[in-house]
Order: structure tokens, then C-alpha cells, then sequence
């Protein structure tokens, strides 16, 4: 446990996203599932494929456990066989299983003018929201388009965007869970604050909310002040540095202003976890990716004012 949660003070305790681990995962399976869903369709894992699946979890978790890191999210794909997964992180897990990222991509889109991919959507949102119930987790994250170009003007795609997120929140909410929306950073729907705005606005439930990602707002000297205008909509916080274009950097490798946007994360009430979702592309482990990771913390923590923060109730 970090350093600041030991002393009973809810300071911004360092989360993570297992897709920081995508450059240590396997190739295959990255191609088969996120590149793929990205294009097109997701492929299926073959029985081989969820061998390597279920081995590249166990070292991942294996890092996770053994680390000072508190929070955690689950990237979910409809490629592999969830069943395994799931009982590989809850296999006394030493984390928070803090939320669950749902799948994305051209046909897991909810603001698409294809059926197919409205209903895809749909169905992988669902399949997270039960494997959040089931690991206990509170919070589910939503991408509300995909950088796909369609013809449809803006304000239709914003439609079909609520009128699939309307029914996610409300299984989600039967199930105790939220739905965090993010930003997007190209041009698919939900690439402004207005637009995401407008879809919170339209599903009009108490259980919806937003996943503020650092990197998918321009430009950067921004974040601050879109933190503050968010306020306490922000349900969870995605960490990585930019320089104007999305990049998923290591805090401190781009242009962002940290002790601004921690200091703006305060303001607004938020201290929830820090999820990195930073892509350590050099690493050779996951091992080495939580090591880098929990360095970059620490020089991180500093710059947020950790004695002014309440103590967590008892």
C-alpha cells in the first residue's frame, strides 16, 4: 500500500489500468483482440491463444500483487474466454478491483448509424457490467464513439449514443454499479466536453458520470481548467501525458502541468485513484512495467499537497 494510504490519507493512491501492460502482452493477442476490434471485429482466442491468455494474466497479477500499487482496472475483450480471467484476478487479488474497462471499436460502438454496432455495443457493455459484479468493482468506463467516419451529422450520432448508454446505466444501476463515459481525443463522438456533457444530460441517471483521461483533451495546458468544469462528475481519473495529440506517455514525458492537474483534482473533490493508463512501450515485463510505473508515483505524489487532504473515515 502506498505511502499516503498507510497514513490513513485518501492522496490520489496510485491505480492502474491493465492496459498499461499492452506493450509486454503478447503481439498475437494484442492484434486478435484490441487492433482488431479497433478495425473491425474482434476475433475469438482459439483454445491455444486463451492458454497464452490466462499465463500473460497470472504474471500480470503476480506484478500487481507484489506492488505498492491500491487500485486497479480491468481492460475486458470479448476475445478471450472471461471465465478464466476473472478467476485468475480474484485469486486473492491485493488490489482494489476498482472498475472495468469496457470493449471498444468499430463494432462496439454506441454512436454508430449501424445497428450492428449500436447492438454490439450494447452487448459488450452488458458483458462488462457483469464481470464488474462479479469482481467487485464499482465503476464501469464507456467510450461513447469511435474514430470511424460516417456521414450521419454529429447531432444524430450524439442519439444513438444516449439512447445505448441510457440502457447500459440502468442495468448498470440495478447492479449497483456507475458508468464513467470518457472523453474521446479524434473525432469520434464524445471528443469535447460539450458532447459528453449532452450524452450525461440525455441518459439522465444518477449512476452516470465521467472518466476524465488527461490524454484525451487539447490542448494540454486545458486539463486544469476541463477538470474544474467536469467537477464532481468525475466518477474515476485516467493518468498519461501528452503534448497536444494523444500519446498515453509517462507522467512528466509531455507538456502537462501535474501539480496543476492534481491541484484542480482536489479543488473539484476527487481522490479516487490515479489509473495510469500510460504505455510503458520500452518494458520487458510486467514486472519492469509496475516498477516504472510506481517510480513515476512517487515522483508524481509529491507534487500534490497530501497534508491538506481529510483522513478516510474509520
Amino acid at each position: 500500500m502506498n505511502l499516503a494510504a498507510k497514513q490513513g490519507y485518501h492522496c490520489f493512491r496510485l491505480g492502474i489500468s491493465t492496459s498499461s501492460f499492452l506493450y509486454v502482452m503478447p503481439r498475437e493477442l494484442v492484434q486478435l483482440s484490441v487492433i482488431a476490434a479497433q478495425r473491425g471485429k474482434a476475433s475469438v482466442f482459439d483454445a491455444r491463444q486463451n492458454d497464452a491468455m490466462k499465463s500473460f494474466m497470472c504474471e500480470l497479477m503476480k506484478a500487481v500483487n507484489s506492488s505498492s500499487i491500491v487500485s486497479m482496472e480491468c481492460y475486458h475483450s470479448l476475445s478471450w474466454k472471461k471465465e478464466p480471467i476473472v478467476e485468475i484476478v480474484l485469486d486473492n487479488p491485493q488490489v482494489e478491483l476498482w472498475s472495468v474497462h469496457a470493449p471498444y471499436g468499430r463494432w462496439f460502438n454506441p454512436s454508430s448509424p449501424e445497428q450492428e454496432s449500436r447492438n454490439g455495443a450494447l452487448a459488450a457493455c452488458m458483458d462488462a457490467v457483469d464481470v464488474a459484479v462479479r469482481i467487485g468493482a464499482g465503476i464501469v468506463v464507456v467510450h461513447p464513439g469511435a474514430d470511424i467516419p460516417y456521414d450521419e451529422p454529429r447531432e444524430v450520432r450524439l442519439k444513438y449514443a444516449i439512447e445505448v448508454l441510457k440502457q447500459v446505466a440502468g442495468i448498470a444501476g440495478e447492479n449497483g454499479i456507475k458508468v464513467a463515459v470518457e472523453p474521446m481525443p479524434l473525432s469520434e463522438i464524445g471528443n469535447t466536453l460539450e458532447e459528453i456533457f449532452t450524452i450525461i444530460d440525455g441518459v439522465n441517471s444518477p449512476n452516470i458520470g465521467i472518466n476524465f483521461d488527461t490524454n484525451h483533451l487539447f490542448p494540454p495546458e486545458t486539463i486544469p481548467d476541463l477538470i474544474r468544469r467536469c467537477r464532481d462528475l468525475i466518477l474515476s481519473v485516467h493518468i498519461s501525458d501528452q503534448d497536444g495529440q494523444e500519446r498515453h506517455w509517462l507522467p512528466f514525458e509531455g507538456t502537462l502541468n501535474w501539480q496543476q492537474v492534481l491541484s484542480a483534482l482536489a479543488e473539484v473533490g476527487y481522490y479516487g485513484p490515479l489509473i495510469y493508463e500510460a504505455h510503458v512501450r520500452d518494458a520487458k515485463s510486467c514486472a519492469e512495467v509496475v516498477r516504472r510505473i510506481e517510480e513515476n508515483y512517487v515522483r508524481l505524489i509529491k507534487l500534490a499537497k497530501c497534508d491538506t487532504v481529510k483522513p478516510l473515515s474509520t
